[in-house]
């Protein structure tokens, strides 16, 4: 685990550093209109930068005492339970789109997994990726991709 959590705090550290530089490329002061467009981005890289260094030092300070594997034997199932309805939502996302397939994915895993009941999988599986819709396209008008079958109940298209 070790090496694991080294390499992956040194790939957070130079990505967010990459995303530092990236943000400080628009204008992050305060503006007339608000926040500039690099503010959010800017202070967000900073923060998941001063994580990935605190657990970039805490790992190398520890050293190897204590090690332990980086996935436990019995990790892989509900490891790969989450992950690959995940990988085939993405694979879909043409199709889907990002609120159809971020609902199919959250009902089947309350479902599923959480043995949660039919009335609470629809209603939160309904009203996040509509809270959701709503803030992006509606709130930032940020268009996110919504796919063949929503362009089509949406637009009609």
């Amino acid at each position: 685990m070790y090496r694991a959590e080294l390499v992956v705090a040194l790939g957070l550290v130079a990505g967010a550093l990459l995303l530092v530089r990236e943000a400080l490329r628009l204008p992050i002061a305060w503006t007339a209109a608000g926040p500039g467009p690099g503010f959010f981005p800017f202070w967000l890289a900073v923060g998941v930068t001063a994580s990935a260094v605190a657990v970039l030092v805490k790992t190398w300070r520890a050293g190897r005492r204590g090690a332990a594997p980086f996935i436990p034997a019995g990790a892989w199932k509900p490891l790969l339970i989450v992950f690959l309805p995940m990988v085939a939502v993405v694979a879909l996302i043409h199709y889907l789109g990002i609120y159809l397939g971020g609902a199919v994915y959250l009902a089947g895993y309350m479902r599923l997994v959480g043995r949660h009941r039919w009335a609470q999988v629809a209603a939160v599986s309904v009203a996040l990726p509509l809270v959701l819709f709503l803030i992006f396209e509606r709130w930032f008008l940020m268009p996110m991709p919504k796919g063949v079958a929503l362009e089509w109940l949406l637009y009609g298209r």
